[in-house]
């Protein structure tokens, strides 16, 4: 069997760029040659027809809501079924869930999966306090793997520099993977109810390719597939 690589993507909060970046990183990886098989924390539909479009296969809601651990583990496994590559969205902040727990988080899932996580960090009008967030994110559950740092929202080389020695600062802190810049002509347009449908979304091709160049331009694709593979793949036939 050959290695899967997995990961989740998760933010600090909603409409810090999750869903430009996975989309990004799924577009540049299968211009790489690999199959990526697509996930979104939740019941969102809007997500996943936008990650089918990245990816050219179908991606899969893991909802710890609807189904037991079990069987979130189980669709997962098989829906990974021939593929190199699994990207998991996460849903709002990282430990967003129920409350005071993690129920219903991108964290319960990353937990349940085993996934390392990829943090994304809106770095507009912040400088040294990115390590202060970044650090209260890896330390508030010792037992969930941070694998690395996506800083958005860089405005320039200074403001780069400034984050990442910041960061490299950090004892023992998660790596920063790369810095994506400010990129207005790339934002994901929107109307009342969130983003636009996969089937609305205007010159999409052209929109992820821009995503891709955006993502690559960080050095992040290079860092993340060095990521030790998470588990075999599953010889099982995907979910109908």
């Amino acid at each position: 069997m050959s290695a899967l690589r997995a990961l989740l993507i998760a933010g600090t909060h909603s409409g810090c760029g999750k869903t430009s970046v996975t989309l990004g990183l799924m577009t540049a990886l299968r211009k790489r040659g690999l199959t990526v098989q697509g996930f979104k924390c939740g019941p969102d539909f809007i997500d996943p027809g936008l990650h089918g479009l990245a990816t050219g296969r179908t991606s899969h809601n893991l909802d710890a809501w609807m189904l037991p651990a079990h069987s979130l583990q189980e669709l997962f496994q098989r829906a990974c079924a021939g593929a190199n590559v699994a990207v998991v969205e996460g849903a709002m902040g990282l430990f967003d869930g129920q409350g005071a727990c993690e129920r219903g988080s991108s964290a319960e899932i990353a937990t349940l999966l085993d996934l390392p996580v990829v943090l994304v960090v809106d770095a507009r009008a912040m400088g040294r306090s990115v390590a202060a967030l970044v650090h209260g994110f890896a330390s508030f559950d010792p037992t969930l793997a941070i694998a690395g740092v996506l800083v958005n929202q860089v405005a320039s080389s200074r403001h780069q520099a400034i984050l990442t020695e910041a960061l490299a600062a950090l004892p023992s802190g998660p790596p920063l993977l790369g810095c994506l810049g400010r990129a207005p002509e790339i934002t994901l347009p929107s109307r009342h109810l969130g983003l636009v449908t996969a089937q609305d979304l205007p010159q999409a091709e052209a929109h992820l390719a821009r995503l891709a160049a955006w993502v690559e331009a960080s050095g992040a694709v290079e860092r993340l597939l060095a990521l030790p593979p998470t588990m075999p793949n599953s010889t099982a036939a995907p979910p109908p």
